[in-house]
C-alpha cells in the first residue's frame, strides 16, 4: 500500500508539489518524501524590521493545506548566523526551540534575496 498526501498552496495558480518515489508502508528502509515550493506570489511580509516598514519584511505568512488541514507557514528573517533578526521574533523562536529541544540553526531558504526560516502550526479548530 502506498502513501499519499493532499497540498494546496492558497493564492497558487499552478501546482507546486513536486511527487518523489512513494515508499509502501511495509518498506523498512525506504521513505516517503514530497517537496513543496510554497511560490513568493503566496508570501505574505507582515511585519517588517523596525525603522523600515516597508522595505524589509521580518515575518512571511502563507497558508497551505495538508490533508484538508488548514496550516499557517511563518517565515522569519534570519541573519548570517541563522539567527533570528528581528529582536520582537527573536524570544518567540527561542522559546519553541527550547520546546523542541533544538539548539542549531534551522535550514533557511531565500525571499527576496533574504534567508528566512519557517515554521509550520495548524489554525484553530474554528477556521
Amino acid at each position: 500500500m502506498s502513501a499519499h498526501m493532499n497540498f494546496s498552496v492558497v493564492g497558487a495558480s499552478v501546482p507546486h508539489v513536486s511527487q518523489l518515489p512513494i515508499a509502501h508502508n511495509d518498506a523498512v528502509t525506504e521513505s516517503e518524501i514530497t517537496v513543496v515550493q510554497i511560490p513568493d506570489g503566496c508570501w505574505e511580509p507582515v511585519d517588517f524590521l523596525e525603522g523600515d516598514e516597508t522595505g524589509t519584511p521580518s515575518q512571511l505568512l502563507a497558508t497551505l493545506y495538508i490533508n484538508s488541514c488548514p496550516m499557517h507557514f511563518e517565515a522569519y528573517l534570519v541573519d548570517e548566523l541563522g539567527e533570528v533578526a528581528d529582536p520582537k521574533h527573536h524570544k518567540a523562536i527561542s522559546l519553541l526551540k527550547a520546546a523542541l529541544r533544538d539548539d542549531e540553526p534551522w535550514k533557511s531558504f531565500q525571499y527576496g534575496n533574504r534567508d528566512y526560516v519557517m515554521i509550520a502550526i495548524p489554525f484553530g479548530i474554528s477556521r
